[in-house]
This record gives structure tokens, C-alpha cells and sequence, in this order.
């Protein structure tokens, strides 16, 4: 099955003991990440611990687990303990995706029955991201940390990653699949989160990703239809039906075809609460 999460937890994949807890917050799933948030000598312990929750985790826990990139050896190793494990990870998130190939040799090694979630962070991968998107059933995260560092820019500005974001968002449209945002690092900064998180969310986004508890419910907030919004596009889907397929009017306004599918967006997303 294929999830579109608001919210995304991070948990360091060395960090056993959070595991329970972070699936305990109101997150929609947690990554469990054994890349970043892994130190190289932690990476095999890493592994078996995280392998070893998630084949016995509750079956109504949400999650998933990202793996180090396939390009590299650990990459390789991770892929490998997952096909001989246990374990059934909901998605599988691959870092550092510059070509479509990287997510087909991932899928085809875990059988195809994993939801791929690729994680675009460079300037190569922007430039295939189409490509990706279209083999990345699981959707999409821009990885803005490490995509701004490599151009020298400032992930904190809106203005400076633009053009990552619009493409990123883009793609995942024409793939018909969800695209994340990179977490907002400031985890005091709630005000600061809620705002960059609505623009996201106007940009097509589905969702972000969190790196503390703190910043889930502010995300949930922002991507969770409100009531208004609900009734709206209820309206809107029940003046459509009763138009016959005649011109349609809501609120004395005409009704085009963008504005249904967002209409059906809307109730789709308040159907999953």
C-alpha cells in the first residue's frame, strides 16, 4: 500500500530506544534513518536494530526506513539485510537519487513491493528529477540541506530555493505522486515552521518531514484540511453532480477543471484522518 504522509519523523537509526517513542507521537509515520543520523562505525548496529523493531513492530505502526545511498558500499549492505530480513518497512527512502536508475536497481532488488520514497539533494538529480519521479512510487523528498550546500545558498531562504522546490513539485505532479519538504531546522521556531510549511503546502506539497516531535503537530496543522475547507469542497463536488454535465457555479463563480481536482484533493486528504 501506498501512504501520502503530512507529517514525517525522523529517528536516528542508532537511537533504539526512540523508536517506541517516536511511533507513539502523532506523526503520520517515522523514518528510521540509518544515513545521516549514523555514525560510520555505528552503521551495522544501526541496522540490526532497526531490522530487528521493524519485524516486530505493531501492525498499526506507520514506518519506514531510510537506507544509505545505493551508490555506496553501506548502501549495498543495507539493501542486502533488508531482501534477508524480517522486515517490512511501509516505504524505503533513498538518498542522494541523481538518475531513475538508482530507484529501478533498489525496486528491482527488493522485489518491487516496497514503496520508494527517492530523496533529490543535488544539482544532477534536479536535473533527472522528472526521471525520478516517475519510477518513485512512494513520492518524493527534497533534500534542500545538502542540495543548498553543494550550491553554496541558503536553505533558510525561500528566494534561493525556488527553483528546486517548483521542479521537485512539478515532477511529482506529472508522476502523479507526493512530494515532501526537507525538515525547517529551527526546532524552536514554531511560528517560523507553521509559515514556511503553508508555503510549501501552496506550492502542491503533501507533506514535510520533522526532525523533533515538537514539529509534527504544527505540520499536521498546516497540511490538515480545516472544516471550512472541507465543506467547500463538498459543495463544489455536489453543485458538479447536479449540473449534469452543464456548466458549473458555486458561490456564483464558475467552476473549472483545476478547481475540482483540488475540490477532490481536499475530501480525498479529510478521508484519511
Amino acid at each position: 500500500m501506498t501512504y501520502t504522509f503530512r507529517s514525517l519523523l525522523f529517528v536516528p537509526g542508532a537511537r533504539a530506544d526512540r523508536f517506541d517513542k517516536a511511533a507513539a507521537t502523532n506523526a503520520d509515520t517515522i523514518i528510521i534513518d540509518l544515513e545521516d543520523a549514523v555514525l560510520p562505525d555505528d552503521k551495522d548496529s544501526a541496522r540490526a536494530a532497526t531490522l530487528d523493531w521493524l519485524s516486530k513492530r505493531a501492525s498499526n505502526v506507520v514506518a519506514g526506513v531510510r537506507i544509505n545511498s545505493p551508490r555506496s558500499a553501506t548502501g549495498c549492505a543495507d539493501i542486502a539485510a533488508l531482501v534477508q530480513s524480517d522486515a517490512k518497512p511501509d516505504f524505503v527512502m533513498v538518498p542522494k537519487a541523481e538518475t531513475s536508475i538508482d530507484i529501478e536497481i533498489v525496486k528491482e532488488a527488493l522485489g518491487g513491493n516496497v514503496p520508494i520514497i527517492s530523496v533529490v539533494e543535488s544539482g544532477r538529480g534536479l536535473k533527472n528529477v522528472f526521471d525520478i519521479a516517475a519510477v518513485s512510487d512512494g513520492g518524493m523528498l527534497f533534500g534542500g540541506a545538502d542540495y543548498s550546500a553543494s550550491l553554496g545558498a541558503d536553505l533558510s531562504n525561500w528566494d534561493a530555493m525556488l527553483v528546486a522546490r517548483g521542479q521537485i513539485a512539478a515532477a511529482c505532479g506529472e508522476a502523479g505522486v507526493p512530494a515532501y519538504d526537507v525538515p525547517y531546522l529551527d526546532v524552536q521556531d514554531n511560528d517560523g515552521l507553521i509559515e514556511m510549511t503553508t508555503k510549501v503546502k501552496a506550492f502542491g506539497y503533501a507533506g514535510r518531514t520533522c526532525i523533533h516531535p515538537k514539529q509534527v503537530e504544527g505540520v499536521n496543522g498546516v497540511f490538515t484540511p480545516s472544516p471550512s475547507e472541507i465543506e467547500d469542497a463538498k459543495a463544489i463536488i455536489e453543485s458538479l453532480e447536479a449540473a449534469q454535465g452543464g456548466a458549473v457555479l458555486h458561490k456564483g463563480k464558475l467552476v473549472d477543471r483545476p478547481v475540482i481536482l483540488a475540490a477532490q484533493r481536499v475530501l480525498a486528504k479529510a478521508s484519511q484522518e
